[in-house]
């Protein structure tokens, strides 16, 4: 038991409270008021929000006392529960001509950007209320039950929005849509199957939009794996070639396309009304669309969503329902995993093998990029949203926390994801004061340093191994001299593209692994933040750069960097003071030639001078 002392505004009786310590579980509190006027909160397992639990029904907690508490929970990695979410409502959400409907948009069975950024400002540019979800649709169609939001609970000191996770109670929804066209993406469970039924059959709408049904092999995977078919499609009329009743009956066909099928079909069930949509840019326009094509095309989907919801009265009353803004959701997984300095969420239909990756192979990851970039763990932990379907992802920077969005049906792609968001958040070794000190032109822990230990992961995990493809430089360039890492006012990336950078960066890298073995990257690492310490803020020049490394390899890489075309101010670097000490360094025999396969060795120790390999 730990106890928590605060100073009150008003006197209390001895009460005893319960809060809830996540969706689930409860946890017991005791509250009383001691002589002396304070406030005695005691808990079990230190968790701070209980004492906003108890404190917030009497408004006992004093303002700068709430907001520590909430900051160290969200940079904890925990999710806030209802009790304090509750206290960070999103605002309500601004809709043109508002019809009172609440939409619910699934992307737990294929997330794709275009459902997830782009139709939901559609549907509100029509009238409708959305929000879009990660989480199984069982979780999310039950009213009250606490999902995983974003809620607004201040700004940090860059001035950036902190937009926490929190446990926010369910709304409830006229409709809801799903999408789904990879017959590979995740499946709708028997429990969601059997909630969207429900939801359905007591008044709901249903929209299933696909993204066409043309050829044999995916009508018969559709025929037995589709959503439609929960609802009475059994696509043999489609499989037939029929034209009068093509997906069975029941079903009342709108439109047809091109090849006689549907294109647009609903029925009514129990309460409740689904449609399917077979071709999802029946009901898609951007800026590029013809004018009376996008017309068409936005009456069709009013019109789809419209009749789905007549079923039952619109919710309406405030629509306070967490946006994308750039970021996955709206509702996120509702399932996590705890990792070392990262936080994984997922959905209970996520595929088994990504699961099982999730659990048996990430934390290895996080050891192996640990041992070899010794690194502080970063206070504010990395969240990772598992997502459905194949290809892509997306990335938060501009608000906090910040978040890495994984949609990957492949597990080496997932890993190679993961690598590259954890060196994102890894410094590598600081200085004796505990900081990084200078900043090269790529950034400490810019993209070239993320893709290297992505390329480790990548390498150690796939048929591939070498580092990112980087000998690929030396096909246009033999000499390896055309792009010049010296040029100021990041010219180089301007004139030559950020990949090519990068590859040129990693190609350097390869080299001084198989010449200096592992240890000389966090050895770099830690001569940069110990040889600035005096100048953290410093920008540092291509020649601060290359003087770093050179020190810390033990050998002068300035004929090297020349000979591939470098601007520098210098030829060689025969000597330089370090912590005091004047070193001599011999020039680095280092030659223009392909770099050799990602290495994976342990690190030695990166304070000591490296004892060449070759």
């Amino acid at each position: 038991m730990e106890t928590f002392l605060s100073r009150v505004r008003r006197r209390c009786a001895p009460v005893t409270v319960s809060a809830a310590q996540g969706p689930t579980g409860e946890l017991t509190l005791r509250a009383e008021r001691l002589d002396n006027g304070v406030m005695q909160i005691h808990w079990s397992a230190g968790l701070v929000l209980c004492v906003i639990a108890a404190l917030q029904p009497g408004a006992w907690a004093a303002p700068e006392l709430e907001a520590k508490a909430v900051e160290r929970l969200w940079k904890s990695g925990e999710t806030l529960p209802v009790e304090i979410a509750a206290r960070f409502p999103n605002p309500p959400l601004r809709v043109e001509n508002d019809t009172g409907i609440n939409v619910l948009v699934d992307l737990a069975h294929q997330c794709a950007f275009a459902t997830m950024w782009g139709l939901p400002d559609k549907l509100h540019s029509l009238g409708f209320r959305c929000i879009v979800s990660h989480a199984a649709l069982d979780t999310v169609l039950t009213p009250g039950k606490p999902s995983r939001m974003r809620i607004p609970v201040g700004r940090a000191e860059d001035g950036k929005a902190i937009r926490a996770f929190g446990w926010v109670p369910n709304p409830e929804f006229n409709v809801a849509v799903t999408f789904q066209s990879d017959v590979n993406a995740q499946a709708y469970l028997p429990e969601e199957r059997k909630a969207l039924e429900v939801f359905v059959r007591s008044g709901g709408g249903l929209v299933i939009l696909d993204n066409g049904l043309g050829g044999k092999s995916r009508l018969q995977a559709w025929a037995s794996r589709s959503l439609a078919t929960t609802f009475g499609a059994d696509f043999e009329g489609c499989l037939a070639g029929r034209t009068d009743s093509p997906i069975g009956a029941g079903w009342e066909i709108v439109s047809k396309n091109a090849a006689g099928g549907p294109a647009v079909a609903r029925r009514v069930v129990g309460q409740g009304r689904v449609v399917l949509v077979t071709a999802f840019k029946d009901i898609d326009w951007d800026s590029k669309t013809d004018k009376a094509q996008a017309a068409a095309r936005k009456a069709l989907l009013k019109e789809v969503v419209q009749w789905a919801a007549g079923g039952r009265k619109p919710v309406g009353g405030e629509a306070r329902f967490s946006q994308t803004l750039g970021g996955g959701g709206g509702i996120y997984p509702e399932l996590e995993e705890r990792l070392k300095g990262a936080v994984v969420y997922y959905s209970r239909n996520q595929k088994s093998n990504l699961l099982e990756a999730v659990r048996q192979e990430l934390p290895r990851i996080s050891g192996h990029l640990y041992g070899w970039l010794p690194s502080p763990v970063p206070e504010e932990p990395m969240f990772i949203i598992l997502a459905a379907g194949g290809g892509g992802g997306w990335a938060v920077n501009a608000f906090y926390p910040k978040e890495t969005g994984v949609i990957s049906l492949d597990e080496v792609g997932l890993f190679g994801v993961f690598a590259h968001e954890l060196g994102h958040t890894m410094s590598g070794p600081r200085n004796s004061r505990g900081e990084v000190a200078g900043d090269w032109f790529d950034g400490n822990q810019g993209e070239a340093h993320a893709g290297w230990w992505q390329g480790k992961i990548l390498a150690l995990y796939s048929d591939n191994k070498s580092m990112r493809d980087c000998n690929n430089l030396l096909k246009n360039d033999k000499t390896a001299s055309e792009l010049d890492l010296g040029l100021p006012d990041r010219e180089a990336y301007k004139k030559w593209g950020n990949g090519k950078v990068w590859q040129k960066l990693w190609w350097i890298w390869q080299q001084l692994d198989d010449r200096y073995g592992t240890t000389w990257y966090p050895r770099w690492r830690w001569v940069q933040n110990t040889r600035w310490q005096d100048q953290p803020g410093r920008r540092l020049s291509v020649e601060d750069m290359v003087t770093d490394m050179s020190i810390a390899c033990g050998e002068d890489l300035f004929p090297f960097f020349r000979k591939i075309g470098t601007t520098l101010p210098r030829s060689r670097l025969d000597k330089v003071v370090f912590l005091g000490e004047t070193l001599s360094l011999p020039v680095a025999p280092l030659e223009i030639a392909p770099a050799g396969n990602a290495r994976h060795d342990p690190i030695g120790d990166y304070r000591k001078p490296l004892r060449r390999q070759n």
